[in-house]
């Protein structure tokens, strides 16, 4: 009986607590989806997220100076995305894997696996992919919650909260979590060849980038290119950004 009248009071608790801590947050215009949305985490939070991630990253990765060609377009499609405002860092791991991969702050990092598979034009649009994460927020909407839960509401309240939440990000981070849905791909996939066309590169790069990775897995089926694990079906994403690109061409003629 005591238990159940403990437990009772717990559940009374949690939405006075999550009352409290929802009470903190802030509204942010996200230029992708057009809407407002409830976020605990700033822009300088979520920069500072990327800051501490990033340092973890460079201990387990093996980065390689950024050759001046993938700056270049990096810092082309940068300035032509949703959110030019942000500083972007473009990094090159060294590895096999024909990957990359962003997270908040804003950080984009390409293996050397992938810059030698891939022509300027596909280079840019998977770079875009990146940056669509970003520009959506979808990083921070996958921390977010981890966060929440890790870090008290008293600390995230306070001035320490910058502090706590880089040690957490030290803690907790990994790369699966950073695992996005089927919904979430497919439009960084669109906004891929959008901002790739934006910052003077093809669009069809990206069609052109997954045919690559379609022969690559037909010649070798145990071999599964990185970009491709745990993403929607490849022809799904061909259609999709096919779709997109019709559109950037209809809008031309009109």
């Amino acid at each position: 009986m005591n238990k159940i009248f403990k437990m009772g009071r717990f559940y009374k608790i949690i939405p006075v607590v999550l009352l409290f801590i929802f009470s903190g947050c802030a509204t942010y215009y996200n230029p992708v989806t057009k809407k407002v949305e409830y976020t605990f985490y700033s822009e300088k939070d979520e920069i500072d997220m990327g800051v501490a991630m990033d340092k973890k990253l460079q201990k387990e990765l093996k980065i390689i100076p950024t050759p001046v060609k993938v700056e270049e377009i990096g810092q082309k499609i940068a300035n032509a995305c949703d959110r030019p405002n942000l500083k972007y860092t473009f990094r090159v791991v060294e590895g096999e894997d024909i990957n990359a991969f962003s997270i908040p702050g804003p950080f984009v990092y390409i293996y050397t696996g992938l810059l030698k598979n891939a022509e300027d034009d596909e280079i840019a649009c998977v770079i875009g992919h990146e940056i669509g994460h970003i520009c959506a927020r979808d990083g921070v909407h996958r921390l977010q919650t981890q966060l929440l839960y890790s870090i008290p509401a008293a600390v995230l309240l306070s001035n320490a909260r910058s502090e706590a939440i880089q040690k957490s990000i030290d803690t907790i981070f990994n790369l699966t979590m950073l695992k996005y849905s089927r919904e979430e791909e497919l439009r960084a996939d669109a906004l891929g060849v959008i901002y790739a066309y934006r910052g003077g590169y093809k669009p069809e790069g990206m069609v052109t980038f997954f045919k690559k990775l379609q022969e690559i897995e037909k010649k070798n089926p145990k071999i599964i290119p990185a970009f491709l694990s745990d993403h929607p079906d490849i022809e799904e994403r061909i259609k999709n950004v096919q779709a997109t690109i019709a559109n950037l061409n209809s809008s031309l003629q009109n």
